[in-house]
């Protein structure tokens, strides 16, 4: 594999909002992408650690889990050294995640693994010792997403994936038996070893976790901390209950002010449609802040079931939409937090929120863009020639998004014009925009079609349906075709795209696959 390619410019990407393409695409100001890299950059001296850090009833429990997902004995160390680092108030952390899925979940999981170990390592050169560290969202309910990723089938020459497992609804991720959402996955590793190290190497994780019964999500933890051998990576668990026990000085905080926290995010919502864009975050979630796992599942938090400090105990406390992020910053105390598009229009909107809590936000870094391409043809995607087609990144998302604005607008007409309360305007509009929205996403779906036919002909796997190969292949897929050769060049791609803020042209990078 060669250095990267640089390719489109971000900023003139049309699937991105206004929002995006302006946070990518200049320096008026320090809400600006390439601000927020220079403050976080910028070495810091000792502080005291974050409630995480400062806090051995959960760190050390959580430490002697996370050695036991490491893959060696010189990772264990490394981990060791950071965490102690961290309890001292000597480093900091940089923080990503994602929610589990299919092989790892989608490809851009791995480019914001890789986003956050690379700007980790630049911070530390410049003086100030920073730790990466992954948040897996193994609370999340959502299986549809979670077995939405595809993989490239080199020997059947065709995509693949595993349908969403049956099971309740409100079901964390997290939670499933490996055993019995995981098969479709060590089916494919287990045929792919004969031909790949890489395969084999992920093919006996997920053989050993089934065996010592883990859950879905672990193992998924488990394969990306062993891609990213040798490098430091931390990751939590978003339903390690530990580490929300900690935050009940916070949720009590929250659930005492809820309804003056949604007003904030809704009255947000509203002066970022004024501006163009649109509110990320539906009412529905905003009316949910906090739910409760009950054996594994995610069960809403009701006035009737909870009246704090005497309703159910912090520790199963699960944060909704509007507070994740909110909670994770307060836990943690980031540097950085490494997001993609959709998070910085999501985290737009919670600003009277941190405010109102007193929780500060941290600098937002752009995690990797990139494309994995054949080396014979690397240098016409990186040219636009073979790039995926302009437009939405999936037809599926950019019917919702268009839907969900819709949506809005038509549930405030009904209210306005017929006198409904907003529950029943939007019980009203739901069934019509159901419908519209799967007109929507046929629309979107036959002009994607006719974009990839008239297109240049490249790998399948380059821009796979018509869409982006970030969005659509399954990160582990990577990784066990070309192990860890796409593991650096990932990290190589990341700091070029750090380096290269200066110039403000944040760019879309190719790698070129053997």
């Amino acid at each position: 594999m060669n250095a990267p390619l640089r390719g489109q410019p971000l900023a003139r990407d049309a699937s991105f909002a206004p929002l995006v393409r302006t946070w990518l695409g200049s320096d008026g100001g320090g809400s600006h992408a390439a601000a927020h890299c220079r403050a976080f950059l910028a070495a810091q001296g000792a502080v005291a650690p974050a409630a995480a850090w400062a806090d051995a009833g959960w760190r050390e429990p959580w430490l002697a889990q996370l050695l036991d997902d490491l893959p060696d004995a010189a990772a264990r160390a490394r981990a060791r050294q950071a965490v102690a680092a961290l309890a001292a108030g000597r480093a900091d952390v940089v923080v990503t995640g994602q929610q589990p899925g299919f092989l790892g979940g989608p490809l851009l999981a791995l480019w914001k693994a890789a986003a956050a170990v690379a700007a980790a390592q630049e911070r530390s050169r410049r003086g100030r010792l920073t730790v990466p560290l992954f948040w897996f969202g193994d609370d999340d309910d959502d299986r549809v997403e979670a077995f939405a990723p595809w993989l490239w089938d080199p020997r059947r020459a065709a995509f693949l994936r595993a349908p969403a497992p049956a099971g309740a609804a409100d079901q964390m991720v997290g939670a499933a038996r490996a055993d019995e959402w995981g098969r479709a996955e060590l089916a494919w590793l287990s045929e792919r070893a004969r031909f790949s190290e890489p395969a084999d190497t992920l093919a006996r994780l997920w053989t050993e976790g089934m065996r010592e019964g883990l859950s879905w999500g672990r193992i998924q933890r488990r394969a990306l901390l062993a891609v990213f051998a040798p490098q430091t990576l931390l990751a939590v668990s978003g339903r390690d209950a530990g580490l929300h026990g900690l935050a009940a000085p916070l949720y009590a905080d929250i659930w005492r002010r809820r309804e003056e926290l949604a007003a904030a995010a809704r009255r947000r919502g509203r002066e970022l449609q004024a501006a163009g864009g649109h509110a990320q975050i539906a009412p529905a979630s905003l009316e949910r802040p906090l739910h409760v796992e009950q054996q594994g599942r995610r069960v809403t938090l009701t006035v009737e079931a909870l009246s704090l400090p005497h309703g159910p105990p912090a520790a199963v406390l699960r944060p909704g939409v509007m507070l994740r992020a909110v909670v994770q910053d307060w836990l943690l105390r980031p540097a950085a937090v490494v997001v993609g598009p959709g998070e910085v229009a999501y985290l737009k909107q919670l600003e009277g929120v941190y405010e109102l809590l007193g929780v500060p936000r941290s600098p937002l870094l752009p995690r990797l863009f990139a494309v994995l391409a054949p080396e014979g043809e690397a240098a016409r995607v990186a040219a636009g020639e073979a790039d995926a087609p302009a437009g939405p990144a999936g037809w599926e998302d950019a019917a919702r998004s268009v839907v969900a604005v819709a949506g809005t607008a038509l549930a405030e007409a009904l209210r306005r014009r017929l006198g409904l309360s907003a529950v029943a305007a939007r019980r009203a509009a739901a069934p019509e925009l159901a419908r519209w929205e799967a007109g929507v996403a046929q629309l979107l779906a036959r002009q994607a079609d006719r974009l990839t036919r008239e297109a240049p002909a490249v790998a399948p796997w380059v821009r796979p349906f018509g869409r982006l190969q970030e969005r659509t292949l399954a990160s582990h897929w990577a990784s066990a075709l070309w192990g860890t050769e796409v593991t650096r060049l990932a990290l190589a791609a990341a700091a070029a795209q750090l380096g290269g803020m200066d110039d403000l042209r944040w760019q879309v990078l190719t790698v070129a696959a053997p």
